[in-house]
């Protein structure tokens, strides 16, 4: 037999798509956390700054008042020593120079029945503040103050680089481990492709495997392929074999979890569904519920009308239940009348009400068999998860005990369980 050598790895193409996909995923959230953290950066030095500018206009507003300019400059130059500021200047109502260390061109504003609010605006890296000077509400004067983001800049920049080490010693790292976990997790891939020659020499006919690459799958499946060729003459009757065993196996399958009656999951599935409905709903963090539903005056029918009748009923009513709810819900039969309905995916109170509303709603609906009308309605019973219980055998308990609520409440209703 000629063993096919493959022309690459399989183990080095995907351990390097991996690689690539890890340095471009921690690259892409390297620039994302660098623009919000600048952004945030920019915007808390903004928010002082304009605090800050604000608080002065508060000081100077007297000096404005009282034509005081030298002690106004004195309260601009205690900002500026406290702040980066590249400018700073105060103007009168009248648009002139009232004091300032750096000017700034003429404001353009007019006077308005309602102070306007403090402007804060970006250039480039600095930060442009116009907030008016008010005294007892009206506009005495408007203050203009720039400041510089050059050293947020600085210390910014000097994070980024320390950042950027971490990130690339974190990329090292992380893909010494990739390597060493890909070479591990394909390891079995890798033997599995040299039994497969062994098996062919041994004639074992029971595995199949179709030509998927020229890798080591490749090696495998031509092993495989010389096999079947040696096994022709018994093949099809293996095969025949096998499909029998499979179709007796899966009637059996069917027989064990499925109501022969209504085709619905019976109460050994029940449990099944239900524990994972549960294990599910514990896992995300999201709201499942069980319905306990019984079928009112079922017993009257069988009586009055006949087993067979009472059975077509069961159909019509599991069919109807079916038409209402979502196609990923379950609805089981349990035994006789009863039966189960599980909301695995995420349901509130008010949407679980809605169901059950519109399951009394479709049963409601004139059910004739044999051309007469079955007096049939549901009680219900729920239970939600983990509202209610996060554990099975409680919300069984609990989904039951509301179903009976419902019973004697007067029949062909709803309850959802509350406690007493």
């Amino acid at each position: 037999m000629t063993t096919v050598r493959p022309r690459h790895s399989l183990v080095k193409k995907i351990t390097r798509q991996n690689l690539t996909v890890l340095l471009v995923s921690m690259l892409l959230s390297f620039v994302l956390i660098a623009t919000v953290l600048w952004l945030t950066a920019r915007e808390r030095q903004g928010s002082a700054a304009e605090l800050a500018a604000v608080q002065l206009a508060r000081n100077v507003s007297a000096m404005l008042v009282f034509n005081d300019p030298v002690e106004a400059n004195r309260e601009l130059a205690l900002l500026a020593n406290q702040r980066e500021l590249t400018a700073i200047a105060l103007y009168n109502t009248q648009a002139q120079l009232f004091a300032s260390l750096t000017e700034l061109p003429a404001p353009a504003w007019q006077q308005h029945n309602q102070a306007p609010l403090t402007e804060r605006s970006y250039r480039g890296l600095e930060i442009e503040i116009k907030t008016p000077v008010l005294v007892k509400g009206k506009i005495e004067g408007v203050l203009y103050v720039r400041e510089s983001l050059h050293q947020l800049m600085n210390w910014f920049i000097q994070g980024i680089v320390i950042m950027s080490a971490l990130m690339a010693l974190i990329y090292l790292l992380a893909a010494r481990l990739l390597v060493k976990l890909q070479k591990k997790a394909l390891l079995p891939l890798v033997e599995l492709s040299a039994l497969a020659e062994r098996v062919a020499k041994e004639r074992n006919f029971a595995l199949r495997a179709p030509v998927v690459d020229n890798d080591e799958i490749g090696s495998l499946t031509q092993g495989f392929n010389e096999l079947l060729k040696r096994a022709e003459i018994w093949q099809s009757e293996l095969s025949d074999q096998l499909e029998q065993q499979a179709q007796r196996g899966d009637q059996l399958e069917h027989l064990a979890l499925y109501d022969s009656l209504t085709g619905l999951p019976n109460r050994h599935y029940f449990g099944q569904l239900l524990h994972q409905m549960v294990t599910d709903s514990l896992k995300s963090g999201q709201k499942s519920a069980l319905l306990f539903i019984d079928l009112d005056n079922f017993k009257y029918v069988n009586d009055n009308f006949g087993h067979d009748a009472g059975d077509e009923v069961l159909v019509q009513v599991s069919q109807r239940i079916q038409a209402a709810i979502r196609a990923d819900d379950y609805l089981c039969r349990l035994g006789g009348d009863e039966f189960a309905l599980l909301l695995p995916r995420q349901v509130t109170v008010e949407q679980t009400s809605q169901l059950c509303q519109r399951l009394l709603a479709q049963i409601s609906q004139p059910l004739w068999v044999r051309n007469q009308q079955m007096p049939v309605g549901l009680s219900i019973g729920v239970a939600l998860c983990p509202q209610h219980s996060d554990e099975v055998s409680t919300l069984l308990q609990l989904a039951d005990e509301a179903m009976y609520r419902a019973k004697r409440a007067g029949k062909n209703g709803y309850q959802i369980y509350q406690a007493d």
